[in-house]
């Protein structure tokens, strides 16, 4: 009467101490970039491409490679109507895209389109560009510079917001090389 018991006991505690069930090791990431991207792709589905955050409201862009091509998302944090104390993630498609192009010298700055099936390019387009900004301050002789990512996504398909301007310190976006 006791053996089964013993036994199946034995079984669990052996299949436990072998790791039988358990997911596997993530492998080593070697970059701060390559980290911060291993980290996005567990909640996109698709390769992300490009990140950029907002640290202030935890709202981001992210361009990621999927199956057919490209596709951009924009997400922000809103309070839940039916439950003020719950915050949510509302994300965006703002565009399905068929080719990008990627800087050689720096991969965040690109250019994604679709070609709809009578070639036209017109659509659906995404544009980002490294801008160094310098100002000086006010009443004082020290001149101050900061570089941005400006992201430009324009989407003219029926029932999409038409264009979304973005801005992110260029520290906070990665993009995989």
């Amino acid at each position: 009467m006791r053996t089964p018991r013993y036994l199946s006991s034995f079984c669990v505690v052996s299949l436990a101490l072998l790791g039988v069930g358990c997911e596997p090791s993530a492998s080593p990431v070697t970059s701060r970039e390559g980290a911060v991207l291993e980290e996005k792709k567990d909640r996109a589905v698709g390769d992300v491409r490009l990140y950029c955050e907002t640290t202030q409201d935890g709202s981001y862009f992210e361009l990621k490679e999927t199956a057919t091509g490209f596709e951009g998302v924009v997400a922000t944090l809103e309070y839940d109507p039916w439950d003020c104390r719950c915050i949510r993630l509302k994300r965006e498609v703002v565009g399905q895209y068929t080719s990008c192009n990627f800087a050689a010298s720096d991969p965040r700055i690109a250019n994604c389109w679709r070609r709809d099936a009578n070639g036209s390019t017109t659509k659906a387009f995404m544009a980002s560009a490294k801008i160094t900004r310098q100002s000086l301050v006010f009443a004082n002789p020290i001149e101050t510079s900061d570089q941005l990512l400006e992201v430009t996504v324009v989407n003219q398909d029926p029932g999409q917001t038409p264009r979304h301007d973005l801005s992110f310190p260029l520290n906070d976006c990665v993009a995989e090389q």
